[in-house]
């Protein structure tokens, strides 16, 4: 199990970073879980949901699960009405 802390802002200008990092870490670790911790973002935007949405693919194909933790209400509502709460393993902070 790897775990990884999404930044306060997940946008346009983070993304790119956060991305390289993500893929890094599953190239390098493979690991069975990697658990994305939310707990300190406020914000999300469509490059931080088809990063999420990237990431949980790439585990797939190796035979593991990104789960989204920690999610604070006003992220998990952005996740919820893109419809990925039904693609993606997020849990609200508190679960």
């Amino acid at each position: 199990m790897s775990e990884f802390i999404i930044p306060e802002r997940l946008n346009a200008t983070t993304a790119p970073e956060v991305e390289k990092k993500l893929l890094a870490l599953i190239q390098r670790e493979r690991p069975e879980k990697l658990i994305c911790n939310f707990s300190n973002t406020v914000y999300i935007s469509s490059a931080g949901l088809r990063i999420m949405l990237l990431v949980s693919k790439k585990m797939k194909a190796i035979g593991g699960e990104a789960i989204l933790s920690e999610v604070p209400p006003d992220v998990y509502s952005v996740f919820k009405m893109a419809g990925f709460i039904h693609v993606l393993n997020v849990t609200p902070i508190g679960e």
